[in-house]
């Protein structure tokens, strides 16, 4: 537009001398301006074309990382802007690596921290199993609280790196789901509730240890929110693929709190004073099992329970799995 409006600027002024001065011809005036306007419209259709493909990619660019995918630059222009975004690009780079360096060691630090944890957590463990007297089982419950916030934090910082974690294998169901009642076992004592296992499919190609994770934190919700009553856990095959079912008839889950449930901090708004959710773990579970391909689906009733609905991949999908 600058080029337009500066032509026109000239091409008036040099009709405007025709004006002025009468003994210059009007016709050649005329003429200057017809040959002006050729020269410059072929002058505007090169400088357009010559630089439309970078222009083009140039615009749909979204991150500064996609630069590298732009066209070589054919004007001098777009050869400088080009030269700069190439520097910024490096400097984004540099800054980057700078703080994924800080990033790995703070989650070093923190899983280091985390383990060190779970050896007086493990001694805690043993004297608990020694003590007799009726505050054992508050013990214990306070325990199995810092033991689950410790598990949270640990694959929470897992989770950045959770593809390089994966190894697929064929897991036994019923010893998975075992190993989480096992942990759980005193306060379902205390709270009344048992458990009705239905394994059809005992066996299930998965990462033993995500999937463990995955069924603990919804086995461990079904607990904390039943009271005196039964959670039915049931697998089988649906269509070729593996179902894994966990139901139980406790507080659930009101109808506007369901789509959030997954959000990382959300602890539900029916009780929110509750101090022992920490909203963490089914985001957590979610986004193990998005990177296993496992599908999520969650049905509840207020005040009469939840239903939770994992779909594993079929045999032939875990090719994809393991190999993201």
């Amino acid at each position: 537009m600058p080029w337009i409006l500066t032509f026109c600027l000239l091409s008036l002024s040099i009709l405007a001398l025709g004006l002025l001065d009468t003994e210059i011809p009007n016709i050649s005036l005329i003429y200057i301006s017809a040959v002006n306007l050729v020269i410059f419209s072929i002058f505007l259709g090169v400088d357009y074309y010559r630089g439309r493909k970078y222009r083009k990619e140039f615009r749909s660019l979204e991150r500064i990382s996609d630069i590298d995918s732009l066209p070589a630059p054919e004007t001098p222009y777009q050869k400088i802007a080009d030269d700069k975004m190439e520097k910024f690009l490096k400097n984004h780079n540099e800054l980057l690596e700078r703080e994924s360096v800080k990033t790995r060691e703070n989650l070093d630090e923190m899983t280091k921290w985390i383990h060190d944890m779970k050896m007086p957590m493990t001694t805690m463990k043993l004297m608990i199993g020694d003590l007799n007297d009726s505050k054992r089982q508050e013990i214990e419950e306070e325990w199995l609280r810092l033991d689950s916030m410790l598990n949270e934090m640990l694959y929470d910082r897992r989770l950045s790196n959770i593809s390089n974690d994966l190894y697929i294998e064929n897991v036994e169901v019923e010893q998975v789901i075992t190993a989480a009642l096992r942990k759980l076992r005193v306060l379902c004592m205390e709270k009344g509730i048992g458990f009705n296992l239905h394994l059809h499919q005992v066996h299930m190609e998965t990462d033993l240890k995500w999937f463990s994770f995955i069924i603990d934190q919804f086995i461990m919700n079904s607990v904390k929110y039943s009271e005196n009553s039964d959670i039915d856990i049931e697998s089988f095959l649906e269509g070729g693929w593996p179902v894994l079912v966990i139901k139980d008839r406790g507080r659930g889950i009101r109808e506007q709190d369901l789509p959030r449930i997954f959000e990382a901090g959300f602890t539900s708004t029916s009780d929110h004073g509750d101090s022992q959710a920490t909203g963490m773990g089914l985001y957590l579970a979610r986004e193990a099992a998005r990177a296993m391909d496992i599908r999520l689906h969650v049905e509840s009733v207020y005040g009469e329970g939840t239903t939770v609905t994992m779909t594993l991949p079929k045999k032939n999908k875990f090719q994809h799995v393991s190999t993201m």
